[in-house]
């Protein structure tokens, strides 16, 4: 059962209040809805229910294995989970959504005191992600579904800004993927390392794109 100050720290690290910049990128949402490809609260539905694949086949299962080896003091682990990843990022503006976020959680670790010199220097999120969640006290399970929480929060905050999707259907779409996200850990609990990564053909043409998209809100 989960402690009082671990339901704190998840609360903490999951909070959009958390200093990360989150709210600045949309990993390509903001371009599927300028293309047509997302226009209303169903086609949102299906977007979210498939880019969510992505986090069960990489992020969520990188983040178990570098918490794991963060425990373990196998920080060269880490090193290599980290490198993993950014490579596993398709698009320039991916990766730097991923970087830069990365940095200002480590800034933020810093700033409290934390020692962060098992991170290698050019962290990925979900390594950070990890450090942070064992700083306060959270176990590896509830760090993975707190990033799925927060992931798909902000994704239904950048919709919310660009698509005509009312405060009432982001919540009807929470509450509804809901278990996705339930469904997403249980499926990167299960995965070995040879069946990590899930190419989004779909996702990455948006990110693309949208690195000359005219008009925009958001970073990537």
């Amino acid at each position: 059962m989960i402690t009082d100050g671990e339901l704190l720290g998840l609360l903490h690290l999951a909070s959009p209040a958390l200093p990360i910049g989150g709210f600045a990128w949309s990993a390509g949402l903001e371009s599927a809805i300028e293309l047509g490809w997302v226009t209303h609260e169903a086609e949102l539905r299906d977007w979210l229910t498939v880019t969510l694949q992505g986090l069960a086949h990489l992020d969520l299962p990188v983040l178990l294995r570098a918490y794991g080896a963060l425990a373990a003091g196998q920080y060269e682990a880490v090193a290599c989970w980290s490198d993993f990843i950014r490579a596993s990022r398709e698009t320039r503006e991916l990766l730097f959504e991923d970087e830069q976020q990365a940095l200002a959680l480590v800034r933020l670790l810093k700033g409290q005191g934390v020692n962060v010199a098992m991170l290698p220097a050019s962290p990925a999120l979900m390594c950070v992600w990890a450090l942070a969640a064992r700083q306060w006290g959270l176990s590896a399970r509830t760090a993975a579904l707190g990033f799925a929480w927060s992931w798909l929060e902000n994704q239904l905050a950048v919709a919310s800004k660009t698509l005509p999707l009312g405060q009432t259907a982001a919540q009807r779409l929470l509450l509804a993927l809901k278990p996705a996200l339930s469904e997403a850990l249980v499926l990167a609990e299960s995965l070995d390392d040879n069946r990590l990564g899930l190419g989004l053909p779909g996702q990455v043409q948006a990110s693309a794109l949208h690195e000359t998209q005219y008009s925009r809100l958001f970073r990537s």
